[in-house]
């Protein structure tokens, strides 16, 4: 197999996280949003807490994305279905794909978020 199309572990790495990182958007989007519409006496500390969670993500993301450019990888399409996210991309010009399912995707999540509110989580 010619060198060029192998993935090394952390070129695969980048694209999990290229494709975990907006669904980490899109769930932090999810719980700003029912945070606002709850009665809660600290409501607005959550709120800003998850705001700046998102901050930090989006941050993330678009670094990852120059990062993935840099390196010649384009992720190309993402599917979410039952089973979990489906992603095609392109490295150096060959395809790959990738399935993330649901329970790794929400280990994932909650490693990251972990990360954000300096929480360690304990198993």
């Amino acid at each position: 197999m010619n060198r060029a199309t192998l993935l090394t572990p952390g070129e695969l790495l980048s694209v999990k996280m290229g494709v975990i990182l907006p669904v980490m958007l899109d769930v932090l989007q999810r719980d700003i949003d029912r945070m606002n519409q709850v009665n809660l006496k600290l409501n607005s500390l959550y709120a800003l807490s998850l705001s700046k969670a998102q901050g930090t993500a989006h941050t993330e993301l678009i670094e990852l994305k120059a990062e993935l450019q840099k390196r010649g990888i384009k992720i190309i399409e993402e599917v979410r279905t039952a089973e979990g996210i489906q992603a095609k991309f392109k490295c150096r010009g060959y395809d790959h794909s990738l399935l993330l399912q649901w329970e790794k995707v929400r280990t994932e999540l909650l490693e990251k978020g972990s990360q954000y509110w300096g929480i360690t989580l304990s198993e």
